[in-house]
Formats: structure tokens, C-alpha cells, sequence
């Protein structure tokens, strides 16, 4: 089936009457106080939450990736949920209804920096307004919540919460799935049409969650097309790219307020009919490097499993101590990366100031055994350049609450080893990326 598409004016038309009354009277939900409704931003009463942010990023690289330099970019956010039943009728509840839109300006620091595989900010996309989600929920509270529509699968599915101030994009949506999947995925800057099944209370306890997503979200782009310039303001509803399907099982233990005290997901997915190329041979079984190879080798499915494991290790009022890991494993014959661990530490109330986080990450993505192969075998043939073997990244950050926590500033400093994995310096013809280290500063406010 073709994907839908909505001429440009009434994007940004649909754009503007979703961002204009959440920008002008929400704030973020770390600013919220204590006795609202609403589980992010500002209650406007009569079932209506709205909340909106501004985020700024500075990045500069002092040696190594793909030059030297500075960049900066800007994401503005707007987003409102809708308790139908108090807004509308006691008939109605149980029913939700969300919206969200995302305005994005600047320069990506990954390709014009780094080069890496890792996004060096989870903010960066090409600059455009789009809009992110827009859904309807059924739920039953603690026993079933169903939600269809326009949705992303980082939004809920393998995420880490001590994980959340990392400023690398490899903390949130893992680079083992953004380098697997058509268009990095349905992820941001993306969303799809899909549908998620929430069953128990993985939120709170134990429960599993079940999500249905289309298995493209750029809608069929041509070869060598940037997806997001495919699909630039989020509104080609696409039905391409065959079916992705994840599962995760989430269990832990219970927090009247602040991290839970531990839990444990463990997460299977799947993409049927997507169509995906092998990493090293052609259809007749010859390696890619070899002059007379044919097209690549071509797969119906992918798959993959993860788990992600959290523990607060000491608490002690707002102040705690958190720690997550986790890992992702998926084919190495039709993948580039067929291994990614990460892990790292939430201190907030670092240094007993409790408006203070200090986060620290390291993140480790293994390319596959048949994409090192194939490296060998260009050598073979005399096409001389490095084995691709693995990128590390390193990423440190102190986060700094102002005026009242409406406000965050946040310095931080990534060092990035084999940048796409030792991938070909295109200066130096034969040599890898050299090691890059960015120091950055992210400067977060909500209204």
C-alpha cells in the first residue's frame, strides 16, 4: 500500500493549532507541582493537560571524528492528552486522546562533526516541524490500556529511566536498532501508524507491553535518499516497509514517588516482509567485494531480543542513587551491528545539592562477524582499508536545575572511540575516524 500524504500547508497548518495554546500556557513536568492531575505538564482543568518545552544544544568537537568545530541546534516541543470522560461525558471514561508536535533548527553535530553511528544529541533531525504523536487510548486502570494511532516505539519500549539525562541519542534508541531497521526505526524524529496493548502494570509493577508499528516510517524513500527529507514533517502516515512487532516483559518493585527500586525487561521484536540485504554475500553465494558479486543477498525478516535491568542503590528523600544496564543482540548476516551493550549511573542530589544530577554513560556497539568479513575479503581483493570493528561511547554530564527546576543547564563531555566503527576517513583515504571527543551544553527550559 502507498503511503498517505497531506499537502505541506495543512502540515503546518494542523502543526501550529496543536503548538500554539500548549506553548503559550504549559510547562514541563519537572515543574509541575505536587497536586496536579496531570501526569506531564499544567492541568487546564476539565480533563485537559498540555505542557511544552524549549531545548537548546551546543556541541563543539576538539579533536578527532570529522572536523573540527561548533554546532547548534534547537528542538521546541508542544504536546496536550485529553481525559475524554472528565472533558466530554462520564460515558467516555477511560478514553484518552494525544497530540504532540516537534519544531527542530540547526546543524546535526553527528554528520557534521563526528560521523559516528551514535547520535552525539538525541535531539538532532533535519530542521522541520513535524508532528511526533497523535493517538487514542482505551484503558483499565492496572489491568489493560490500549492506544492506537500516530506513535513511536522509544516513546515506551526499551527504555532505561536513570538513563534519561544522557545526552547521546545510544541511551535512548540503541544504535543496534537504528542501524537494523528501515529508517533507523520508528523513533525520533519518527513516528508510524501502530498500536500498543499494555497489559498488568509495567509502569508500576509487573505487566507486559505488545506494540504493532509499520515497519517504515519514511515511506518508501529511493536509494540514497535522507528518510527524514522522505518524510519531513512527520505526516506521510506510511504503511510500508512490512510489519514490526515488539513484545516486553517488565517486572519490579514498587515506589510511592522517585525510581522504583528495581526492575527487569526483557524484550523480543520482529520485522516481517521488510526486506533486508546481506552484510557480505550476493544471491549466489560470491562475497560483495568480489568484482563479478550481483546484487546482495536478500532476507524477508529480521529480529532481534534486548533487557534492560535498574537498581536505586541508595536513597534517602529526593536524593538517589541509580544504576541501569543493557544489551541488544540481533543477526549479524543481515545486520551491521549484532551486539550493543550499555550502562551507566544516575547520581541525583550529587554532592548533597539535591537540584543537581551527575550521569554517566558508556555504550559499546560490536559490528557483526559477516560485515568484518566482508572487510577482510575487500583486502583480499585488494581494496586495502580497516576492519570495522566496534564503537565506543563515553559520555559524562552534570545537570544543574534553575529557577525553580523550570530551567536546566547541563555541561557535558562525550568521547567517541572508532567513530562508526573505524569507518574510512574520507580526508585520508585507507584510515579510520580518528577518536572524537565533543564537549557540550544543553541548556533546557519549560513553560
Amino acid at each position: 500500500m502507498m503511503p498517505r500524504r497531506i499537502a505541506p500547508p495543512l502540515r503546518l497548518a494542523a502543526a501550529l493549532l496543536l503548538a500554539a495554546p500548549a506553548a503559550a500556557r504549559a510547562q514541563t513536568a519537572d515543574s509541575v507541582p505536587a497536586a496536579t492531575a496531570c501526569e506531564e505538564g499544567r492541568d487546564l482543568g476539565s480533563g485537559v493537560c498540555v505542557n511544552a518545552g524549549l531545548l537548546v544544544d551546543g556541541f563543539a568537537n576538539l579533536r578527532g571524528g570529522v572536523r573540527r568545530g561548533a554546532v547548534a541546534l534547537g528542538q521546541l516541543t508542544a504536546a496536550t492528552t485529553v481525559d475524554l470522560g472528565e472533558a466530554l461525558s462520564p460515558a467516555l471514561d477511560g478514553w484518552r486522546f494525544g497530540a504532540s508536535v516537534v519544531g527542530i533548527y540547526g546543524r546535526q553535530p553527528t554528520a557534521n562533526l563526528v560521523g559516528s553511528l551514535a547520535a552525539v544529541s538525541n535531539a538532532e533531525a533535519l530542521s522541520a516541524p513535524r508532528l511526533s504523536a497523535l493517538w487514542l487510548e482505551r484503558s483499565w486502570e492496572d489491568v489493560l490500556s490500549l492506544r492506537a494511532g500516530q506513535l513511536a516505539v522509544d516513546t515506551e519500549f526499551t527504555v532505561a529511566e536513570a538513563a534519561e539525562n544522557l545526552v547521546n541519542g545510544t541511551f535512548g534508541w540503541p544504535v543496534g536498532l537504528a542501524t537494523s531497521l528501515p529508517s533507523g526505526g520508528v523513533a525520533y524524529p519518527f513516528a508510524a501508524p501502530g498500536a500498543r496493548l499494555a497489559l498488568g502494570a509495567p509502569d508500576k509493577g509487573t505487566g507486559l507491553r505488545i506494540g504493532v508499528f509499520s515497519g517504515d516510517p519514511a515511506g518508501r524513500p529511493g536509494e540514497g535518499t535522507d528518510p527524514q527529507r522522505h518524510n519531513r514533517f512527520g505526516t506521510t502516515f506510511s504503511f510500508s516497509g512490512g510489519t514490526f512487532l515488539i513484545v516486553e516483559a517488565v517486572t519490579g518493585g514498587t515506589a510511592e514517588d522517585g525510581p522504583r527500586p528495581w526492575t527487569a525487561k526483557l524484550g523480543a521484536w520482529t520485522l516481517r516482509r521488510g526486506g533486508f540485504d546481506s552484510q557480505r554475500l550476493d544471491s549466489a553465494g560470491l562475497s560483495l567485494a568480489d568484482p563479478d558479486a550481483g546484487p546482495p543477498r536478500r532476507f524477508a525478516n529480521n529480529q532481534g531480543v534486548y533487557g534492560v535491568g535498574e537498581a536505586t542503590l541508595w536513597r534517602e528523600g529526593p536524593r538517589n542513587l541509580a544504576l541501569f544496564a543493557r544489551a541488544f543482540a540481533q543477526p549479524g548476516d543481515r545486520n551491521l551491528v549484532s551486539l550493543q551493550t550499555d550502562a551507566g549511573l544516575a547520581w541525583r542530589g550529587a554532592f548533597g545539592r539535591d537540584d543537581e544530577t551527575l550521569s554517566l554513560g558508556a555504550s559499546l556497539a560490536r559490528i557483526g562477524r559477516d560485515a568484518r568479513r566482508l572487510d577482510q575479503d575487500a583486502a583480499a581483493f585488494g581494496d586495502a582499508r580497516p576492519e570495522r570493528d566496534h564503537e565506543l561511547v563515553l559520555e559524562a554530564n552534570y545537570d544543574v536545575a534553575l529557577a525553580g527546576g523550570g530551567l536546566h543547564l547541563r555541561p557535558g563531555l562525550q568521547w567517541l572511540l572508532h567513530p562508526a566503527a573505524r569507518a574510512i576517513d574520507d580526508r585520508e583515504p585507507g584510515r579510520p575516524l580518528k577518536n572524537a571527543v565533543v564537549a557540550g551544553l544543553r541548556l533546557q527550559a519549560g513553560f
